[in-house]
């Protein structure tokens, strides 16, 4: 309350030009901004972001017409490695499907006052809506991951699944800051949510087992427990699964309970799980990941997931909807929901491409060595993905899932 107090008064006596006083201060200037959901996305938002040197206080102001009707104080976040200081701040009490306005303001131990310039959000509908979201995974920060996040930012999707190897940090923590400034155009407006991958694990480099994933707990805010969770937007379940952990026995036991629930909920048409690793693959030396397959693959199964998303192997790759191994329709692009398990892996973010086996198997509908990201339009009646090419925006590959009696 007291910073409360200071800020409305300090914003009321003085305008943005008199507050803002050392506009060229990097190292008291909000940056790396990214954007997740950490509770529920049609009533909050999380802002993250970065200073060099520690504010005094730290508040985000948001509002309907202008960022300046509420606000919020961030707490700093800490881990053993950090390279910098890291704030985060939820906004409860959003308004479904609602476009919201915000900003950073910081205090600095002298007094000085730091405005970030003004960005916006859109919460998520309360019921259904059409949407789009991008995805990709192996993002790292080539001009190739640049490029991709320039050509995600004109699709103004509803938000980004990232599906694990993120940065490549590797135990190099100011590489985390080199991705965060990166993909800031997208994350400053567009909620990022994802998923750990084995670049995520960063224990060996660090000699730190036991924090094996402490940087990328302490640089992002996700729904509890963070290693694996779910989230429901519109109509469907995002389901983020932690394969770089996928024996862990309580891990196994949630994502059961949660496909389950996912089936049992009439609000929910369509389930989409991501995770880093795929379970099929004609990649050369990265073949089909049978531990995985033996650990969840009956689950996937039994629970008909629609559409599993991964990454890890660089190049695009999709099966027709399967039934374990086997594929239960060989039609190019337009399935009907129920007949299998749809596998995609979008490993193209930016990293080095992967080179395929010589044979196709028989599971594999569609596969390409090249930079890519994913387009996955979806409304009440049909799931639509796209493949596009990195180089020049093309459509590579698409395919639709149709709900049942459609």
């Amino acid at each position: 309350m007291r910073w409360m107090a200071w800020m409305v008064a300090l914003l009321t006596c003085f305008n943005i030009a008199s507050v803002q006083v050392v506009p060229n201060d990097r190292d008291h200037l909000p940056n790396q901004f990214r954007l997740s959901w950490s509770d529920d996305p049609k009533t909050t938002m999380t802002v993250i972001w970065q200073t060099v040197s520690p504010a005094a206080e730290a508040l985000v102001e948001f509002g309907l017409t202008n960022p300046s009707e509420k606000g919020v104080a961030a707490r700093r976040v800490r881990y053993l490695y950090d390279t910098g200081s890291i704030y985060e701040a939820t906004l409860q009490g959003l308004l479904p499907d609602t476009r919201y306005f915000y900003r950073v303001v910081t205090r600095s131990s002298d007094g000085k006052v730091y405005l970030s310039p003004v960005a916006s959000f859109r919460t998520a509908p309360d019921g259904p809506k059409d949407f789009t979201f991008v995805a990709v995974g192996d993002h790292g920060t080539t001009e190739i991951s640049r490029k991709n996040i320039e050509r995600m930012v004109k699709e103004a999707p509803a938000f980004w699944l990232v599906l694990g190897d993120l940065s490549y940090a590797n135990g190099r923590q100011p590489v985390w800051d080199e991705w965060f400034t990166l993909i800031e155009p997208l994350t400053r407006q567009i909620p990022m949510m994802t998923t750990i991958g084995n670049h995520e694990n960063e224990g060996k480099e660090l000699n730190d087992e036991a924090n094996r994933y402490s940087p990328y707990l302490a640089r992002l805010a996700l729904p509890q427990p963070e290693t694996w969770y779910a989230f429901d937007y519109a109509e469907v379940r995002f389901v983020a699964f932690n394969s770089d952990d996928y024996r862990n026995e309580e891990q196994l036991t949630w994502f059961e309970r949660t496909l389950r629930q996912a089936r049992q909920d009439p609000s929910v048409r369509w389930l989409i799980v991501f995770l880093h690793h795929p379970l099929y693959s004609s990649t050369v030396r990265r073949l089909n990941n049978q531990g995985l397959i033996d650990t969840i693959g009956n689950l996937l199964d039994e629970h008909k997931v629609d559409l599993v998303l991964a990454g890890h192997n660089h190049n695009y790759e999709r099966t027709y909807p399967l039934r374990g191994m086997e594929p239960n329709d060989r039609y190019p692009n337009r399935y009907q929901q129920g007949e299998g398990v749809v596998y995609v892996t979008a490993g193209g973010g930016g990293k080095s491409l992967y080179d395929f086996t010589p044979e196709v198997p028989p599971f594999t509908a569609c596969r390409q060595k090249i930079y890519h990201y994913l387009r996955v339009k979806v409304t009440t009646t049909t799931l639509t993905v796209e493949a596009i090419r990195t180089d020049d925006g093309a459509t590579i590959d698409r395919f639709a899932i149709v709900a049942k009696n459609q």
